[in-house]
Parts: C-alpha cells; sequence; structure tokens
C-alpha cells in the first residue's frame, strides 16, 4: 500500500547521484553535499559562514522546577560576515542529576518564547537539558527587510534585490534561525554535564523546519526532531493539501531564499522540481531523525509527513542502518512508531508542541 502511495506522489531519485551513479555507503558523503546544495540553492539559502568561535556570558542563575534544576541564563556571542559579531540571549536548563561522572542528554530548542510549549519542571523530571533561544532575538520573524538584528551582519544595506546585495540564494529567516541553534551547539558542548553522543535539535511548526534544516547541516546534533513542520518541513510537497509552496512562498518570503519564489509561481511549477522534503530528511542520516504530526492538522499534512519518513528511509537501509520501521498502511492516531533510525508519531489534535510530544523525542534521544 505505501508503495503505491509513494509512487503517486512521483518523487525525484534520492538514491541516486546527480550523474547517474547509485548511492551507496561510500559515496554518501557526497550525496549528503548534493542534497543539501539542491536545498540551499532552491528553498532555505546558503548557511552564513562560521567566522570564528563562539562565546558566551553568563547574566544569572536561578533554582526553577521546584528547585531541581538550574537556569543558566547566558549571552551567546559570534563573529559575523561583515567584521562585527552578534549577541543573542539563551537559557541553558540543567537538571541537579547531570555532573561529568552522569551526563544527560541535550536538547537545542528553538523557540517561540511561549510557556505552553515549554513544560519545564517536568522536562527537568526526565533527567534532560534544555538549551532554549528565542526566534525573534535572533531574526524577526517578518518582513523586516533584512534589516534587524542578524540580518543587516549578513546582508548589510538591508534590503533585498533588485536594490539590496542579497544574493538570490542568500539564507532566510530559516537559515538564520538554524544558524545560531549551531551557536547555542558551540556553547552547549562546553558544559562537561552534556551527553555528547545525544543531542538533539527541535522545534515547532515554522522552527520545526528550522530544526530540520539545522540537523540536516551540523552533524554534531545526534538527533533531530520535527514537530508539525509541514509545508517546507518534513511534509512531501507533491500533492500535498493544506499549505503548499505557492502559499508559503507568498506569506513568507522572508522565511526562504529569493530562488524560492521561481519554483512557486504555481501548484505545477513548484511539483516540477529536481527535489523534494524527503531529501531534507535524508540529509541528517546517518543520524536519527524523527518527524511528529498531529491528527487534525490538515494544513501541516500528517499524511504527507508520515510519507515523507517512508520516503527518506533508504538512505539509512543504504548505510546498513534500520531506517522507518512501519507496517504497511497510514498511522493511525495515537501511533509511535520509533523502533529505527527514522522515527514518527501521529498525535489526537490540533497544531501544538505537547507534552506528548516532548515525552517521545525524550524516549527516542534515550532508547
Amino acid at each position: 500500500m505505501l508503495d503505491t502511495l509513494l509512487k503517486e506522489r512521483n518523487l525525484p531519485a534520492l538514491m541516486t547521484m546527480r550523474d547517474g551513479t547509485p548511492v551507496t555507503a561510500e559515496n554518501w558523503c557526497a550525496r549528503r553535499r548534493e542534497l543539501l546544495d539542491t536545498l540551499a540553492n532552491w528553498e532555505y539559502g546558503v548557511m552564513p559562514a562560521v567566522c570564528g568561535e563562539t562565546t558566551y556570558k553568563e547574566i544569572h542563575r536561578d533554582r526553577i522546577a521546584a528547585g531541581v534544576a538550574v537556569e543558566h541564563v547566558v549571552e551567546v556571542t559570534f563573529p559575523t560576515p561583515d567584521g562585527a559579531s552578534f549577541t543573542f540571549p539563551a537559557a541553558i536548563r540543567i537538571p541537579d542529576t547531570a555532573s561529568a561522572e552522569h551526563p544527560l542528554p541535550a536538547f537545542v530548542f528553538i523557540s517561540f518564547g511561549y510557556p505552553k510549549y515549554d513544560p519545564i519542571e517536568e522536562l527537568m523530571n526526565e533527567d534532560v537539558i534544555i538549551a532554549e533561544f528565542v526566534m525573534n532575538a535572533v531574526a524577526h520573524d517578518g518582513d523586516d527587510a533584512y534589516g534587524t538584528l542578524l540580518s543587516p551582519h549578513l546582508f548589510p544595506d538591508g534590503k533585498r534585490p533588485p536594490n539590496g546585495v542579497r544574493p538570490p540564494d542568500g539564507t532566510g529567516k530559516i537559515g538564520m534561525w538554524a544558524f545560531a541553534a549551531s551557536r547555542l551547539l558551540d556553547v552547549l558542548l562546553t558544559f562537561d554535564c552534556v551527553d555528547k553522543t545525544r543531542i538533539g535539535v527541535v522545534g515547532h511548526s515554522r522552527l520545526g523546519k528550522t530544526a530540520l534544516w539545522a540537523g540536516a547541516n551540523d552533524t554534531r546534533f545526534t538527533h533531530v526532531f520535527s514537530n508539525d513542520s509541514g509545508c517546507s518541513g518534513a511534509a512531501i510537497t507533491r500533492k500535498k493539501v493544506g499549505e503548499t509552496f505557492p502559499r508559503i512562498a507568498s506569506v513568507f518570503p522572508y522565511w526562504f531564499c529569493e530562488n524560492m519564489q521561481t519554483i512557486s509561481e504555481s501548484i505545477e511549477a513548484s511539483e516540477s522540481t529536481d527535489f523534494d522534503q524527503h531529501f531534507l530528511l535524508a540529509a541528517c542520516a546517518p543520524r536519527k531523525v524523527y518527524v511528529a504530526s498531529a491528527s487534525e492538522d490538515e494544513w501541516a499534512d500528517p499524511t504527507s509527513e508520515f510519507l515523507c519518513c517512508c520516503a527518506a528511509s533508504p538512505t539509512w537501509e543504504a548505510l546498513g542502518l534500520t531506517g522507518f520501521v512501519t507496517p504497511d498502511k497510514l498511522p493511525d492516531a495515537w501511533d509511535t512508531l520509533a523502533e529505527g533510525n527514522v522515527g514518527f508519531h501521529l498525535r489526537p489534535g490540533t497544531h501544538f508542541l505537547s507534552r506528548h510530544d516532548w515525552i517521545r523525542y525524550i524516549r527516542f534521544i534515550k532508547q
């Protein structure tokens, strides 16, 4: 059944190099580079350059979660391509159970800053470290002509083409948020209580897209978590219901590179590209990736997110690893499919980052 559904999507070949060579374990690194280059050129833009060492300064610390954890509020600073630097705030929350002798799994959480998505007391009781930053502290989630926060350090005149300097493949806001996630990871890796073999990046909705792009590019993330990321995230574009490429590109052009406009003029144009979103999931291999969907989230399209996991799975299999383990049917609400290196669950309800989602991410990173 699933093979038939995937054939109906008419997806571009994932397991073939551009020159027609089959993808194997030996040439996977080269194929991964092709996938990232394609996605950077046509969708997210090229990631900003790393221009030097990331540093941080602790502003204050406090006991949280009924006194069983410590929150370190820090300022993260990194050099920028214009010769200056940029600083953004973050919070690193560490349970008392963490130590150099007992390091804990950690998540870089790209956040909207809404407490409803952030059940900190419960997360601390699960013995995980949460390093969180708010997206709007890095790049404004709106069309600011790339003139505020991090943007002018990347595009100094703060304007879009044809009047400005942002090239057609210049990064959008998703790329900026993803880059900041890696800079917070730089800081997290200096804490000896962090288990370096279990570090995830997680985000919800547009920040689920961001988490996937951050994880695809930065191999230091061992686990990549997408929560209800939908269009331009973990959902296949071809025959997708709900939000489409043309709509997302017209309403949120600042999330993406300028080149995306040229493939988003119509449904036909967006479905005739030489890539689809299974490229994004596959670029995380051989590391672990997990996609969460909600049964009533038709805008994100849980069926297309599930099929994307199926379509990306052959990458892990080519590397001699277990890919996506699923029965030959579409999932039902409450299903969790997490036996392989690609995980998925379908939560009942609407577009949300819930405790149900968090607990399954924690189980996946600990297993």
